[in-house]
């Protein structure tokens, strides 16, 4: 027995009518062209599961909206959809559209009977009208009913256990949302409409759904935040007094050792003031005397002395740059003479130029010769070939002129000139030994071999050149062959030619500046004589005024000595005058008034004392706010004055025994308050996980799906959220206040959920991933994304959502459940007996939509034809076939 024996359909957009009979089949298959309504008979099962026009799935993942309800629905009292189920008794569901556009529900307490629903009249038969049908039900004494609302409906469909008569029957884990038009099987089943929608996250929803968990959470209200924001804030001071207390007895020291140093700075200070005024009036004495003879020397210097030794530098430097001058065109001159007197002698280059000026014209006459008939080596390598050939020939024409086979052919010289064109004269010049019969005369057809052809009535005998011509063009041609031979080379390497080219015009360039340079000798020897002598007037000069300049820079070296030894004792004075002057301003700048003090050390030695304690002074000051200001933010006070902060702190020490009281009495009325439920979520997650890893993945582990050697799925926790879960289940009830410290920061955990006012819900504690393993290959997938083929894809999808329903429906034969299974046709034939096998063995019915023709393993099959007008399809009709009864 089935749950769901027949889907009929009358008078749809697509079907005058449409009965889809499941009852006593494994499986169904519904076979038919593309877009011709397969998948709107099998869509129609949303009406009955899913029920809620929001979560149903059409095809183009359309919902149950008005454009769909029409569909099914395109007239109010003539268009009507009929379930028929078995469930203890024969019932049927009808299904049709108000006037509002809105879906209303009947029960008929009848199976279902075509008379009820169409009456026949002569040869043809019409749908009656709702009012008709009903009228009918009455005559026929049927019970009906309407029911009220969807969620009635809903409550109809899917009822516990087994002593019912609804649709399906749930387990008792199943639950119904609110609304009542949802539960775990509804939610899930939509999935198997269309498997597309199933992704991780969707894998995720339908797991919690199977194991009834979707309503955990952890809800959290500001109700009990003071107390908690109290607590903590008395439990921070009295661990912020604990542990300042040692800091604080050093800041006290601190206080006490400042106040001292600043008595020493203040002694110190009088004595430096009083050995300033003596210091001072001393160096400035100095430091006069010095300046007026430093003035003396830098006048003598800039009016006497530098301008005689720039004098004397001006007139060596010219006389220096007139000797480098001569100097340079001096040697240059001798070298100039020395080249010369390495020439040739002058006969001998111009008898050199006369053999270069001759290779010269010899190489520029063959260039003129290439380039006017622009030759080019290939050209010249075509010819010489071409030559050779032709020679070797008019050679053997030559030699054997006698004995050529076309003196032999015929005698007639007429015929022989005339065969001379037709032959080629690899032929004609060929041995005579070859005619076999000569030819006596020559017709306009011609026999070759065991054809015949006509030679052409213009046919030019061609001339037999004589011996004495053959001769003179053999001459000729050996003649060409040789100039040719000769170029070649100069063709070949035309860059190379005029590289010789020019490198005999430079020689000749080289040997005319040669014999130029050698006449003019006499004039350059006379030239040479009068620069020598005006060499030794310069050097003479020379020597003489650098003996001046000498004694000039001895006497300016000795001033500027003494210059700058007068400057450097002036700045040393106003350097040391500039010191003590900082110095007093630098202590004039304490903020410690002198006190009387008498001192025997110096100045420089109150100075540095004076540094060093006021360093010491600052360090303990530095040390001092530091850790006042410290002491301060972590007690969180605001006094300016430390003696004012002292008073206080010595009390809040005295205090600490009372506040520790305080704390152990607000931990203990709060701290099992969240515990618990945060805790039951936590034990709610474990078992979850338990339930996926030790019995959903099994299941999974003997689904065989073609290749597919594994498949698991893995909770991957949300380790942030599980972990704050877990700081606050540990909150236990503490009543000894010295334990508190580890409850701190679960506490701090649960205030900030509670100022958040967050939920925690079982979704959010964790993700899934799904593992695969495929020949030999492990696998992290994405249900978003194509996992496999696509028959394997569509497995994998559909036997997972199939495991969760099966977990939701009591197992029993007359509980089976319809699915639709879409594109079989992508599903290998392997994976389809599978996937076939796999619902019978688990209680579910597929309903699959084939184009054109079926495909094997199925036990039934509607073949839809196309028609002028509606469709209809049933038994009587002659749509189906029965397969026969073998196993899957």
């Amino acid at each position: 027995m089935l749950m769901l024996h027949r889907i009929v359909l009358f008078n749809s957009a697509i079907y005058a009518k449409a009965d889809i009979l499941i009852s006593d089949a494994n499986s169904v298959q519904i076979v038919g062209p593309n877009n011709i309504g397969k998948s709107t008979l099998i869509y129609a099962l949303n009406f009955l599961y899913i029920i809620d026009g929001n979560k149903m799935v059409f095809s183009g993942k359309r919902k149950g909206d008005l454009t769909t309800i029409n569909h099914y629905f395109p007239t109010l009292n003539k268009s009507f959809i009929v379930f028929e189920i078995y469930k203890r008794k024969y019932y049927c569901i009808l299904i049709k559209k108000n006037t509002e556009g809105k879906l209303e529900y009947y029960k008929i307490d009848s199976t279902f009977q075509e008379a009820h629903y169409i009456r026949q009249h002569d040869s043809s038969d019409a749908l009656l009208n709702f009012d008709e049908i009903i009228a009918n039900f009455t005559t026929s004494g049927v019970d009906w009913k309407k029911f009220t609302h969807k969620r009635e409906v809903f409550g109809f469909v899917y009822q516990k256990g087994k002593r019912n008569d609804g649709v399906v029957w749930i387990n008792d884990q199943v639950t119904q949302d609110a609304g009542g038009l949802s539960n775990n099987f509804s939610m899930i089943y939509r999935y198997l409409i269309n498997p597309e929608m199933i992704d991780n996250q969707t894998l995720k929803e339908s797991l919690i759904i199977a194991d009834n968990r979707e309503n955990e959470k952890v809800q959290f209200t500001r109700r009990n935040q003071q107390d908690i924001k109290y607590l903590l804030k008395i439990n921070h001071e009295l661990k912020v007094i604990k542990s300042i207390t040692g800091d604080f007895e050093s800041f006290k020291k601190l206080v006490d050792n400042y106040w001292g140093k600043r008595q020493i700075l203040a002694e110190l200070r009088y004595a430096f003031e009083q050995r300033y005024i003596l210091d001072y009036s001393q160096l400035e004495e100095k430091r006069i005397r010095d300046k007026q003879e430093h003035e003396r020397l830098k006048k003598e210097l800039t009016e006497y002395l530098n301008p005689t030794l720039q004098q004397h530098s001006k007139d060596l430097g010219k006389l220096e740059t007139d000797l480098g001058y001569k100097s340079k065109e001096l040697l240059e001159l001798e070298s100039q003479l020395e080249r010369i007197r390495q020439y040739e002698d002058k006969p001998f280059l111009e008898q050199m130029l006369e053999n270069l000026d001759k290779q010269r014209r010899d190489i520029e006459g063959n260039i003129t010769y290439l380039e006017n008939r622009q030759l080019k080596p290939e050209d010249l390598k075509h010819k010489i070939t071409k030559a050779d050939e032709e020679i070797e020939r008019l050679s053997a024409q030559i030699n054997n002129y006698a004995n050529q086979l076309i003196h032999a052919l015929a005698d007639q010289q007429a015929n022989k000139e005339k065969l001379n064109a037709i032959l080629s004269d690899r032929i004609t010049g060929a041995s005579k030994d070859l005619v076999q019969q000569k030819i006596t005369k020559i017709e306009d057809v011609m026999a070759m071999f065991d054809g015949k052809i006509r030679l052409p009535s213009d046919l030019k005998a061609k001339p037999i050149p004589s011996l004495d011509e053959l001769k003179a063009r053999h001459k000729e041609l050996e003649q060409e062959r040789k100039t040719n031979r000769k170029l070649l080379p100069l063709a070949e390497d035309i860059e190379t030619t005029n590289k010789k080219l020019r490198q005999i015009l430079d020689k000749i360039e080289e040997a005319n500046r040669k014999t130029g340079a050698i006449d003019k000798l006499p004039e350059l020897k006379i030239q040479q004589e009068l620069l020598q002598k005006l060499m030794d007037e310069l050097k003479t000069s020379k020597e003489e005024t650098e003996k001046a300049i000498k004694l000039t820079q001895e006497k300016i070296e000795r001033a500027n000595d003494a210059v700058e030894l007068l400057a450097e004792t002036i700045s040393n004075t106003t350097n040391r005058i500039g010191t003590i002057q900082n110095w007093k301003q630098e202590v004039e700048g304490l903020d410690t008034p002198a006190t009387e003090y008498t001192s025997e050390d110096n100045l420089d030695t109150l100075y540095k004392r004076i540094k060093t304690t006021e360093a010491e002074q600052n360090k303990l000051r530095e040390r001092k706010n530091s850790l006042f200001a410290e002491l301060k933010n972590k007690t969180e006070r605001t006094e300016a004055d430390e003696q004012d902060f002292i008073r206080y702190m010595d009390s809040e020490i005295l205090s600490l025994r009372d506040k520790e009281k305080s704390i152990e009495g607000l931990l203990k009325s709060i701290s099992n308050q969240f515990a618990v439920p945060c805790k039951t979520l936590y034990q709610r997650f474990e078992e979850f996980k338990a339930f996926v890893v030790n019995q959903f993945n099994s299941k999974l582990r003997k689904i065989r799906i073609s290749d597919i050697e594994g498949l698991h799925i893995e909770i991957t926790d949300n380790e942030r959220l599980i972990v704050d879960v877990m700081k606050i289940m540990r909150i236990t009830d503490i009543t000894n206040a010295t334990l508190f410290d580890d409850q701190s920061e679960n506490l701090n955990t649960l205030n900030e959920y509670l100022d958040t006012q967050k939920t925690i819900a079982f979704p959010d504690l964790f993700d899934i991933k799904l593992h695969l393993n495929s020949k030999g290959e492990h696998k992290v997938v994405d249900l978003k994304s194509q996992i496999e083929s696509d028959g394997t894809n569509r497995m994998i999808r559909l036997v997972i959502i199939l495991s969760i329903i099966n977990r939701l429906v009591v197992d029993d034969a007359d509980n089976k459940v319809i699915l639709f299974i879409d594109e079989i046709g992508t599903i290998d034939e392997a994976n389809r007996y599978e996937v076939l096998n796999f619902c019978k063995e688990n209680g579910f019915v597929p309903i699959s939509a084939a184009p054109l023709h079926p495909y094997d393993g199925f036990d039934r099959y509607y073949l839809i034809r196309n028609s002028s007008g509606k469709l209809v399809v049933s038994e009587k009709n002659g749509n189906v076939i029965t397969a026969k009864r073998t196993s899957v």
